[in-house]
């Protein structure tokens, strides 16, 4: 046991690990605690509440899980069809993310952190001057402050392995409005990447009245399953040790919320499981061979 958790200590780069569970990790709660755990992920359709592909990470985010989720998906059921929509929550706003969604040529829908607030129902400080309110023009890569003048590229720097780009006001030491946005600095300073675009077509898209109503969808998508899981089945917490095991049990408890929902479809109406059984037949035979 020593051996195995030094061996996850080094591997995490954490400086605590559990003697009992070397390969769980820290991760913050609903209730802002943080605890040892692992992070489940699921993708489900939203017209029967099947889930269409499951996974269990060591990864205390979300950030990179939006890739290898649709591509399990894709698996799974054999390609999206062309009317696909993807959901998630800002968990999943991240540039490569986005720039992934658009290669990929996948209609998707996520809120940045501003945006998942305000949906939230909760208060956001804003500002007339927050980044936000600079228009960026890709074609010239420069942004366009609220009073019309130009911020240039001029200079950039790694952070934490990425790529950072600064960009500075030119006629900041004339406009009537430097103090409320640039401070005390003389000049307004934004900092960004490499994904400026993709995010700003996305949160665009999110300010829609169509982007707001897809996104609504998510909650009767993705909660569902999950309350059904953890109410209906009172499956509330992992009872097995180490990654591959916690997958397993988590295989097992998605293939028991779709067996639920085709029973549930069964008693209803014989023509509606007809639907799901393809996307059922081919979750079941990828969580056999696991």
């Amino acid at each position: 046991k020593l051996d195995k958790a030094e061996e996850e200590l080094t591997k995490s780069g954490q400086g605590v690990v559990s003697i009992t569970d070397p390969e769980s990790r820290f991760m913050e709660n609903k209730k802002k605690r943080k605890e040892l755990s692992y992070n489940p992920q699921i993708t489900a359709d939203n017209d029967s509440g099947i889930i269409l592909a499951n996974a269990v990470t060591q990864d205390c985010t979300d950030h990179y899980q939006l890739q290898p989720q649709l591509e399990m998906t894709v698996e799974n059921i054999d390609g999206l069809p062309e009317w696909t929509k993807v959901s998630a929550d800002n968990g999943y706003f991240n540039g490569p993310n986005l720039r992934y969604l658009e290669e990929k040529e996948v209609d998707g829908y996520i809120p940045d952190s501003k945006q998942a607030q305000e949906m939230n129902g909760k208060k956001v400080k804003d500002s007339p001057y927050s980044k936000d309110k600079f228009v960026y023009d890709e074609e010239n890569d420069h942004f366009i402050c609220p009073n019309g003048e130009v911020l240039t590229r001029k200079g950039e720097y790694e952070y934490k392995g990425k790529q950072q780009y600064t960009y500075y006001g030119a006629n900041c030491g004339e406009c009537p409005f430097r103090e409320e946005c640039a401070g005390k600095s003389k000049k307004r300073k934004i900092t960004s990447d490499d994904y400026e675009a993709e995010r700003r077509r996305m949160a665009g898209k999110m300010c829609s009245e169509k982007g707001k109503e897809e996104y609504k969808k998510r909650k009767e998508t993705v909660e569902w399953p999950f309350g059904n899981i953890k109410q209906n089945m009172k499956f509330r917490e992992f009872h097995t040790r180490g990654l591959e095991n916690v997958q397993i049990e988590h295989n097992l408890v998605c293939t028991a919320h779709n067996l639920r929902v085709m029973w549930g479809k069964l008693g209803s109406s014989v023509a509606a499981l007809s639907n799901i059984k393809g996307l059922v037949a081919n979750f079941a035979f990828r969580v056999s061979s696991i």
